[in-house]
């Protein structure tokens, strides 16, 4: 397999995560599009020097950060989505739509005053929930029904 297919098959592979991750950080679905679209560019031109000193991903999400930061003068975040954790709570069992709409109405106040950290500070909490996530999916075999 050439280089060029196995560019391929990693940008397909890790498009959708990069994309989540670009919302994150942004806060805009539409500005996550073209930080990904930028980063994208860059891991075509760069790829040649890809080291593979860490994952694609790793390298990948390092080239979507760069962007977004290069891209923070012009950026003007709205909210920025930090975790998932609200459909998990929507989805549990005898959750009722009083539990619901509290949830719902916690995850829109703390995406409100995310949104309104600078920069770096925001980066840094969107950073440590996908790092919560990761070690959550990580340590769930261990936990069993243990709630975090």
């Amino acid at each position: 397999m050439g280089k060029g297919a196995t560019l391929d098959r990693l940008v397909l592979e890790h498009l959708p995560a990069a994309l989540r991750f670009a919302t994150r950080l942004s806060g805009d679905p539409q500005q996550a599009e073209e930080i990904v679209q930028e980063a994208l560019l860059h891991v075509v031109r760069r790829f040649a020097d890809f080291r593979q000193e860490a994952t694609f991903r790793t390298w990948l999400f390092r080239i979507v950060i760069n962007v977004f930061r290069d891209r923070l003068p012009t950026t003007h975040p709205a909210e920025v989505p930090l975790d998932d954790g609200r459909q998990e709570t929507l989805n549990r069992p005898g959750t009722g739509p009083a539990e619901a709409a509290m949830a719902a109405e916690l995850a829109e106040r703390i995406a409100q005053e995310v949104s309104r950290l600078p920069p770096r500070q925001r980066e840094v909490l969107v950073l440590l929930s996908v790092a919560r996530a990761r070690l959550k999916s990580r340590l769930a075999p261990f936990l069993g029904s243990v709630e975090t």
